[in-house]
């Protein structure tokens, strides 16, 4: 499981070597321009990665319905490299790009999202991108470097990009209030709390091979899942210095993927592999509400993600086109095969 996930960051969100299909959002920025935490508004469409080939096929919310199959060109990919993918904003907010990361490994593909077609190419300075966030006005793309063990801040409308030296291999990401980025450091077993504007970072000791990062709605608190510890840490954001408020226990490890619900009131953890399951905890409590089990055996999931009204959640499997979704918070999951619906 350990090189699994180490190769998950080298080339985009996972090991070397492992083939892997990554779902991601659409972008848009936030028209208010209000500050909040990194929790995104649901996404009406989801880009994704068509297992073995170079192209995206774009997945309609309302419809349940793969819609539209972009090719990225006819650049090859390198043997057994597998999936690049960029989370991204949510769409239907003055949002019109998707920035998603190539297969050489150094460079992000610029897709319209309104006529769904590559419309350019962007160098980075960086080598080995695990994953891109976008930030909620649009204007700010963050990029963790697994081979450089470095954070990229890439302001898209002076077009410069800024390289932060980490101190460990960084996983996930995710945003917080204040101009806070957290960033899990998987060899050093540390959340990275980096401040954007300095540079300046400030970490808390959490358990071993931390993974998965998100941000509860009200920004108030982060919640951290592991690959090889059953626990899932509490942190608390509105304390100086961070810190951790609890430690919660889990009935499995391999915590690859966390999500915040949209009402606030649940975080939901996903566990992958054998032990591919859903650990739904309770942010008033920090306690485990239910435990929900992913069918078949086996799966392997890299993404939670809630549909416009919230009323529905979707677990995104990595190395197929399974998706598996259920009704928050403890709905039973139902998976479903994306290739029946791709046109």
């Amino acid at each position: 499981m350990i090189r699994r996930l180490f190769s998950r960051f080298w080339t985009t969100g996972v090991l070397v070597g492992i083939a892997l299909a990554v779902l991601s959002l659409a972008a848009g920025p936030d028209p208010s321009g209000a500050e909040t935490a990194s929790f995104p508004r649901p996404p009406s469409k989801v880009f994704f990665e068509v297992p073995n080939t170079d192209s995206i096929a774009v997945l309609d919310f309302e419809t349940r319905r793969v819609i539209r199959r972009i090719d990225l060109g006819s650049e090859p990919k390198p043997p057994e490299e597998g999936a690049r993918e960029m989370p991204a904003g949510p769409s239907g907010f003055g949002g019109r790009y998707v920035y998603w990361i190539r297969h050489n490994g150094h460079e992000l593909s610029v897709i319209d999202t309104t006529h769904y077609r590559v419309v350019g190419r962007i160098p980075l300075r960086e080598k080995g991108p695990g994953s891109v966030t976008v930030a909620r006005d649009g204007q700010t793309l963050y990029i963790p470097h697994y081979q450089a063990k470095a954070l990229t801040i890439f302001d898209l409308k002076e077009k410069k990009q800024r390289v932060i030296p980490l101190p460990g291999f960084p996983g996930d990401i995710a945003i917080a209030p204040r101009g806070t980025l957290l960033v899990t450091s998987r060899d050093s077993n540390q959340l990275l709390a980096v401040d954007e504007a300095t540079g300046r970072i400030r970490a808390v000791d959490v358990g071993r091979n931390p993974v998965g990062v998100a941000v509860t709605p009200d920004g108030s608190q982060a919640y951290v899942s592991h690959d090889t510890e059953a626990v899932v840490e509490v942190i608390d954001l509105t304390a100086v210095p961070f810190h951790i408020a609890k430690r919660v226990k889990v009935k499995a490890a391999g915590g690859s993927a966390v999500a915040a619900g949209p009402d606030g009131k649940y975080v939901y953890v996903a566990h992958c592999c054998a032990n591919s399951s859903l650990t739904v905890i309770s942010v008033e409590t920090m306690s485990v509400t239910c435990e929900l089990s992913l069918m078949p055996e086996g799966l392997d999931p890299v993404r939670i993600i809630f549909s416009p009204g919230g009323d529905e959640a979707f677990v995104l499997n990595s190395g197929s086109m399974n998706i598996s979704s259920f009704r928050p918070p403890c709905g039973k999951p139902v998976t479903e095969n994306l290739f029946e619906k791709t046109p």
